[in-house]
C-alpha cells in the first residue's frame, strides 16, 4: 500500500539519522538524547542492552563514515535503567491510547470525526459526504439494535417530541393546519440534522407525511419532486459524470503545472483552487474533490519524500546533532503545506459552486420559487453571483497562503509529474479527444445557458409565448454525451448509461424535490404566512444594507450546524412569505439568503466538499484534523460574510434592481396572492403610478395592504379608468392569476356608462 511503503521510509529514514546523531556524540550524550526522545520501533534492539558492535554483527546497524571514528560502547547499567524506564512508558503509553480510543469513539457519537472515520472507496465516500455523520465506520452504534448512534438518538426523539407536541396543541390560530405543517418541517429538520436516516429518504418525508395529516393532496406534494428545475440538474450533472469518466480535471491540472512549475506552493496552490473554482460552476462540488483531491495528495507525497531525503542527506553529509538544517525546516514546511492545498480545494469548489445556478442545489431553490416569476435567468445569476464568488476565492486564497503557502518550496522533480501523466486514462499524458469533446460540451452549456434569454425569443407559441427553457438547454447537451463516439473505449459514446447510472447524485435531486414539497406545505397550510408575518414585522425596522449583514450572517451560522439544502429548503420560503407580508421586492431577500448557503468553510460537516476532503487527507503524512478547519475557517468564514453582504446588496441593484418596489411581473405570477392597483405615491423611495396590495386573509380577501401599511377595500377600486386619469385615488386594478372577465359599470342618472377596460 502507498502509504505503508511511504511510512516505512520515514521511519528508515527517521532510524539513519537517530544513529548518524548517537556515533556523532560520546556515549552519555547518546543516552540522554534516548531519554529525551525514544527511539523508533525499528531501533528498539539498541533500547534492550546491545552494543553498537552487536548490532553490527547482527546485521542491524549501518555503516557510519569514516569520519565519525569508532563509536562508543554504551555502559550496560544505563542501558539498563532506560529499559526500565521505557517499559513505564511503554504501560503508560498503552494507558494513554486505550483512553484516547474510548473518548475518540465518543466524539464520533456526536459528530465530532476524524479523517479515518469517513469510508476509504470513493463511491462511499460520495454519499458519505452529505452525511457524514450516518456513514461514520468507526463510532459505538449502541441504540436501535446497532443502527444508530446517540446524535442519531437523540434527533429521533427531538423529532418525535415536535411532531407530538405540534399535533396536540393548538399554537396557531388563524390557520387549521398550520400547526400540523410545523410539525411535520420540524420533524424533518430533526432527520435532516442528526441523520436519524439517510438525508435523501429524509427528503421523501413531506410527500408521506402532508397529506396523512390532510395539509396537501398527494398529487400536489409529489409534483413538486420532478419539474424544469429537477431536469435542468439532470442534465448538468450528464455533463459533470462525463467531465469525471474524461478524466478532464487531472489533465488540465497537469497543463497548468508543466507551465508553470510546482517549486513554488503558492503557485502550485493557485493552481488547484483556481481549477477547483472553474469546475464547480458546472460541476457537483463533491465529484470536483474527488477529482483533484487524489491527484494533490499523490504530488504531496512525492514532494515530502522528496524533502525527507534531502534532510537525511544533510545530516549525512556532516551536519552536527541538534542543528536544525534548512532542508529539515523545508520538510516541516512541505508537510504543513498539504493541510493547506487540501483546504483550498475544497473551499474553492464551495465559492465555485455559487456562480451559477446550476453549481449548487440552493441556487436552485431559488429559481424554482414561484414568487419570482422566472426573474433569475442563467446570464443575471451569474452577472450577479461571478464576482461575489471571486472575491471569497480570492479572500480564501489569501488567508491560505499567509498560513500554509509563504515560502514553501516543493522538492518535485520532473520524473514526478511524469509519474502522475502516467495515471491519466490513455496514459500519454496530453489531451485525448474525448476530454477535448466533453470540455466542448460543458462549454457550450455555459454559452447556451447564458443565451438562453434570446433563445426564448425565438422558441415560441403563435401566441408569442417562449416554449423552451433551461431544462430544454441542459438535456439537449446531455443527449450529446450519448450520440457522439469515444476514441479512447472503441465502442462505446463518451458517456454510457451504466456510468451515468452509477454515479449522477439521484439523492441530490430528491433533496430538491423535498424542498419544493415543503414549499408546496407552507403554501398550503399559511404556515409561510403565518412565519413571513413574524418576519416582515421586523424588515421595515431595518435600514436595506443592515437587512443583507443579518440575513447573509444568520444562514452563515445556520449552514455550519446542517445540510445547506435543508438550510435552504426552510430559509426561502419563509423569507419569500415576509416579502409579500411587507410588500418588499422578493429578490432583496432571497439573494442574500442564497448567496450564503455556499459560505460553509468552518467544519468538516458544514459542506460536502468539507467532508470528502477531509475523508481523503487520510493519505498524507498529516491527516486533517477539525481544528485546521476551524483555524482556517473561522477568519474566512467571517470575512466572507461580510465581504458577500456588501457585494450581495450592490449587485442586486446593478443587476435585479431589488431596491425597487414590489415588481408588476411578480405579483401578477401564478400561486402568489397579490394584486396590482394603480394607486400613485412614494414606495420605497420611489414615485409610481401603481403598486402591490397584499390582501389580507384574515378579511377574507376582500382588503389588501400597500407597502406604506394603509389598507384598502378592493370592493372600492373602480375598473373604468386608466393609469393617470384624473378622478379618484383608485383608477384601476389588476389580479395575479387568472384575469377576471372585465364587467361595465352601471351607469349613473348624471351620465352614461363607460367602456371597461381589459385587465392587464
Amino acid at each position: 500500500h502507498p502509504l505503508l511503503d511511504r511510512n516505512c521510509s520515514a521511519a528508515s529514514a527517521r532510524t539513519r539519522t537517530s544513529f548518524v546523531a548517537m556515533a556523532a556524540s560520546d556515549g552519555a550524550a547518546a543516552v540522554a538524547a534516548s531519554e529525551a526522545a525514544p527511539a523508533p520501533a525499528g531501533a528498539s534492539v539498541a533500547v534492550e542492552g546491545h552494543g553498537w558492535d552487536e548490532m553490527r554483527t547482527a546485521g542491524e546497524a549501518p555503516e557510519l563514515p569514516a569520519a565519525y571514528g569508532a563509536p562508543h560502547q554504551s555502559p550496560s547499567s544505563d542501558s539498563t535503567v532506560l529499559a526500565r524506564k521505557v517499559s513505564l512508558t511503554s504501560r503508560a503509553g498503552s494507558s494513554l491510547h486505550r483512553a484516547g480510543s474510548t473518548l475518540q469513539r465518543a466524539a464520533s457519537s456526536v459528530q465530532l470525526q476524524r479523517a479515518s472515520s469517513l469510508p476509504l472507496e470513493d463511491d462511499d465516500l460520495r454519499y458519505a459526504a452529505s452525511m457524514p455523520g450516518l456513514m461514520d465506520v468507526e463510532a459505538d452504534r449502541p441504540f436501535c439494535f446497532g443502527l444508530w448512534k446517540t446524535q442519531q438518538l437523540v434527533g429521533f426523539i427531538l423529532g418525535v417530541l415536535i411532531l407530538v407536541v405540534f399535533l396536540s396543541v393548538k399554537v396557531v390560530k388563524t390557520y387549521n393546519k398550520a400547526d400540523a405543517m410545523i410539525a411535520v418541517a420540524g420533524l424533518t429538520a430533526c432527520f435532516w440534522i442528526f441523520e436519524v436516516m439517510p438525508i435523501y429518504v429524509t427528503a421523501l418525508l413531506p410527500v408521506v407525511l402532508m397529506p396523512l395529516f390532510s395539509i396537501t393532496s398527494t398529487q400536489i406534494a409529489a409534483a413538486a419532486y420532478w419539474n424544469w428545475v429537477s431536469m435542468l440538474f439532470l442534465g448538468a450533472f450528464m455533463v459533470d459524470v462525463a467531465m469525471e469518466h474524461a478524466s478532464l480535471p487531472r489533465t488540465l491540472l497537469l497543463w497548468l503545472l508543466r507551465k508553470t512549475g510546482v517549486a513554488r506552493a503558492w503557485v502550485v496552490l493557485a493552481i488547484f483552487m483556481a481549477v477547483a473554482w472553474l469546475l464547480s460552476m458546472v460541476c457537483s462540488d463533491v465529484a470536483v474533490t474527488l477529482m483533484l483531491a487524489p491527484f494533490a495528495t499523490g504530488l504531496l507525497n512525492a514532494a515530502e519524500e522528496e524533502a525527507m531525503d534531502a534532510a537525511a542527506a544533510s545530516l549525512e553529509l556532516g551536519v552536527r546533532a541538534g542543528e536544525r538544517t534548512d532542508e529539515e525546516a523545508n520538510l516541516k514546511a512541505v508537510s504543513r503545506f498539504g493541510a493547506g492545498l487540501s483546504l483550498g480545494i475544497a473551499y474553492a469548489a464551495s465559492a465555485g459552486g455559487l456562480a451559477t445556478t446550476v453549481g449548487t442545489p440552493a441556487n436552485a431553490l431559488l429559481v424554482g420559487q414561484e414568487i419570482l416569476g422566472g426573474a433569475i435567468s442563467f446570464d443575471k445569476w451569474f452577472a450577479f453571483a461571478l464576482p461575489i464568488s471571486a472575491c471569497v476565492v480570492i479572500v480564501a486564497y489569501v488567508i491560505l497562503y499567509f498560513m500554509y503557502a509563504r515560502g514553501v518550496q516543493l522538492p518535485i522533480s520532473h520524473e514526478t509529474l511524469a509519474e502522475q501523466e502516467g495515471g491519466v486514462e490513455g496514459g500519454t499524458g496530453r489531451v485525448s479527444s474525448d476530454e477535448v469533446l466533453v470540455g466542448g460540451i460543458a462549454g457550450l452549456l455555459i454559452v447556451l445557458l447564458c443565451f438562453q434569454p434570446l433563445i426564448d425569443r425565438f422558441v415560441t407559441n403563435p401566441l408569442g409565448e417562449p416554449l423552451s427553457g433551461s431544462a430544454t438547454t441542459a438535456c439537449l447537451c446531455a443527449c450529446l454525451l450519448f450520440l457522439l463516439p469515444s476514441s479512447l473505449r472503441p465502442g462505446e459514446a463518451l458517456l454510457t448509461w451504466r456510468v451515468a447510472q452509477e454515479r449522477v447524485p439521484w439523492g441530490v435531486l430528491l433533496l430538491i424535490g423535498g424542498g419544493f414539497s415543503l414549499a408546496k406545505g407552507f403554501e398550503s397550510s399559511g404556515l409561510d404566512v403565518v412565519l413571513g408575518s413574524a418576519v416582515g414585522g421586523v424588515v421595515h425596522k431595518v435600514t436595506p444594507l443592515g437587512l443583507h449583514f443579518f440575513i447573509v450572517f444568520t444562514v452563515t451560522l445556520l449552514i455550519q450546524l446542517m445540510n445547506s439544502i435543508a438550510t435552504a429548503a426552510w430559509v426561502l420560503p419563509v423569507l419569500a412569505a415576509a416579502s409579500q407580508h411587507s410588500v418588499m421586492n422578493p429578490l432583496e431577500l432571497l439573494l442574500p439568503a442564497t448567496v450564503a448557503c455556499s459560505l460553509s468553510f468552518l467544519l468538516p460537516t458544514a459542506s460536502p466538499s468539507n467532508a470528502v476532503i477531509f475523508g481523503k487527507s487520510r493519505d498524507l503524512s498529516k491527516p486533517l484534523r477539525i481544528r485546521d478547519f476551524v483555524r482556517a475557517g473561522l477568519p474566512l468564514t467571517l470575512a466572507a460574510a461580510a465581504f458577500a453582504a456588501l457585494m450581495s446588496f450592490g449587485l442586486s441593484r446593478v443587476v435585479f434592481d431589488a431596491g425597487a418596489p414590489f415588481p408588476r411581473a411578480m405579483c401578477e405570477a401564478r400561486q402568489v396572492n397579490c394584486v396590482w392597483v394603480y394607486v400613485p405615491g412614494v414606495v420605497q423611495g420611489r414615485h409610481v403610478d401603481g403598486q402591490a396590495c397584499m390582501p389580507l386573509d384574515e378579511s377574507d380577501g376582500e382588503v389588501c395592504k400597500l407597502w406604506s401599511g394603509n389598507v384598502l377595500n378592493i370592493a372600492d377600486v373602480p375598473s373604468n379608468l386608466q393609469p393617470g386619469d384624473a378622478g379618484p385615488a383608485l383608477a384601476g386594478a389588476s389580479y395575479g392569476g387568472p384575469a377576471p372577465e372585465p364587467e361595465a359599470e352601471a351607469a349613473s342618472s348624471e351620465e352614461p356608462a363607460a367602456e371597461p377596460v381589459p385587465t392587464p
